[in-house]
């Protein structure tokens, strides 16, 4: 999947054009705003709803709704749908004056865009996977191609091979195609067996976020039973011939977790867990060994977790229990389980291992640290990934791991990845559970989004893929700085700062654009927004 959008990478070619943006983005603004003033002068007054009274009671409370009749979830209210056109007219007439500058606009941030493009390929077993975008198009192809020679060893110099004498692509799902009668198309999952013969992947033609989920045969396209319908994107194979999904409630709460074996008709399938407490929702996951999935059951403090070996599916045994207050996540490696808990004790979460056998035996592997937040965990055979936080930072460190028949006590000399730029943004990719290759995506205030392979063997990365920005950008132009800034009470509060290098002068007399976001944790330390 591609991790940003279009303005996302608009945001690094308008860095390009700072030296001159200014009169002509000044000049635009003038004439759109006259415009509108313009047409401000000669358009109707807004359109008012018209008030019905509609008395609600809860908790011995009577609150009275005037416009609780515009709730229409049929979308098919004639009251409702003639209404919902006026305020489209108006719309239309009140900002009729900037058509041309927003034709203008859209063809500016198209042209940043590089169209014809392919997502950096993943190994799968013997087949490279792959997502390609065509120049006109909206959508994506999803394709993958053989890997020549696929019984050596992944490198983080592996390249997959292209032109005439490479093995021929192979386009399993074009988007395009599939969109063509609906007005709204979105692929919410897309989900290959581990022994790359099927593929299930989840639809929505309303935009509502219901998804019909088709299983198809990957070399011929063949579809593989009747479709299942009314679930959410939530989506994992439980081996090769079963599906797990989850579904929602009236009010779209994710509630139930199914069991679906292939050639079964959907009102066949097996609950295995219903949440029945609406304060919780699940969540669906399997484990990089995808040896297990794991149903999570959270709330806004909670978090507890099941877990569900594939090879008895029928089976879903709680793994953490429920504590209020206590939030846990789990992944896989050979004979153990790992927990990452989080609590208001331990607020920046430790790192726990049990035995799959005796999974209340737990141990602690990295234990809290109020200076140093551990985000997520990511396991491979013989490797633990922490993704972790320092000082605002986010940083990745690695751990060689003991042998399997070796008995898991502690961790031992942890490695950090280097980065290229002093303040940036990191993310988990899919990597290869038995590989000692590390993918995970990169981006800073001047680093378009970025893929690397790094090799927790030897130390060694190797860029996979860097984002196109069209539009004469060079990143050599540009600075980036991580400064501090001291709060009435004393606090460090860090500034990331960006800015061309030819143009600034840093002397106080440059103009700036400031901006920040503080709450739900969230740290702004890449691309610009």
């Amino acid at each position: 999947m591609q991790r940003v959008g279009i303005c996302s990478l608009y945001s690094f070619a308008l860095l390009s054009s700072l030296a001159s943006f200014t009169p002509k983005i000044t000049r635009r603004f003038s004439l759109s705003t006259s415009s509108m003033e313009a047409a401000n002068s000669q358009s109707p007054r807004p359109p008012v709803a018209k008030k019905v009274e509609h008395a609600m009671e809860m908790f011995g409370d009577v609150r009275v709704d005037n416009y609780y009749w515009l709730r229409d979830d049929s979308r098919s209210d004639p009251d409702v749908l003639s209404h919902l056109k006026l305020e489209n007219s108006y719309t239309e007439s009140l900002l009729s004056g900037t058509k041309k500058f927003e034709d203008e606009l859209f063809a500016e941030i198209r042209g940043r865009i590089k169209e014809d493009d392919i997502s950096a390929p993943v190994r799968k077993g013997q087949y490279y996977y792959y997502q390609r975008t065509l120049e006109g198009k909206e959508y994506v192809q999803h394709c993958r191609r053989l890997i020549p020679n696929s019984e050596i060893p992944p490198s983080v110099y592996d390249t997959m091979p292209t032109g005439p004498d490479a093995p021929p692509e192979h386009v399993i799902l074009d988007e395009n195609f599939k969109a063509e009668n609906h007005a709204y198309y979105s692929i919410g999952a897309f989900k290959v067996t581990t022994n790359n013969k099927l593929v299930a992947y989840a639809e929505d033609t309303k935009g509502d976020e219901i998804y019909t989920v088709y299983v198809i045969d990957i070399e011929t396209g063949a579809p593989v039973g009747k479709p299942l319908v009314g679930i959410t994107s939530e989506l994992e194979w439980a081996g090769d011939e079963a599906l797990v999904y989850i579904t929602m409630d009236e009010i779209l709460r994710p509630d139930k977790v199914w069991l679906h074996k292939l050639g079964a008709d959907q009102s066949s399938d097996t609950c295995l867990y219903h949440e029945k407490d609406d304060m919780y929702s699940l969540a669906l996951e399997a484990s990089e060994s995808k040896k297990y999935l794991f149903v999570g059951s959270e709330s806004k403090i909670t978090r507890f977790v099941f877990y569900l070996d594939v090879s008895k599916p029928e089976e879903l045994r709680v793994l953490t229990p429920r504590v209020v207050g206590i939030d846990t996540s789990v992944s896989h490696r050979a004979n153990h389980f790992f927990i990452r808990r989080r609590s208001d004790e331990f607020f920046n979460s430790e790192l726990l291992a049990c035995p799959v056998d005796n999974t209340s035996e737990t141990m602690v592997l990295i234990p809290h640290r109020e200076s140093v937040k551990i985000q997520d965990i990511q396991l491979f055979a013989d490797h633990l990934v922490v993704y972790e936080r320092e000082v605002g930072l986010p940083k990745i460190t690695t751990y060689r791991l003991p042998a399997v028949e070796e008995p898991l006590i502690s961790l031992q000399g942890g490695s950090s990845v280097e980065f290229i730029d002093p303040i940036y943004s990191i993310d988990p990719l899919e990597s290869q559970f038995s590989s000692s290759i590390l993918r995970f995506w990169y981006s800073s205030l001047k680093t378009p989004p970025s893929v690397y392979d790094y090799d927790m063997n030897t130390g060694t990365s190797a860029l996979k893929k860097l984002e196109t920005v069209l539009g004469g950008f060079d990143a050599s132009n540009y600075v980036t700085e991580r400064k501090w800034a001291s709060a009435s009470d004393g606090t460090q509060i860090p500034l990331s700062i960006v800015y061309r290098k030819n143009l600034v002068k840093l002397d106080g007399s440059d103009p700036l654009l400031l901006y920040g976001y503080g709450s739900y944790e969230r740290c702004l330390t890449g691309y610009p927004q």
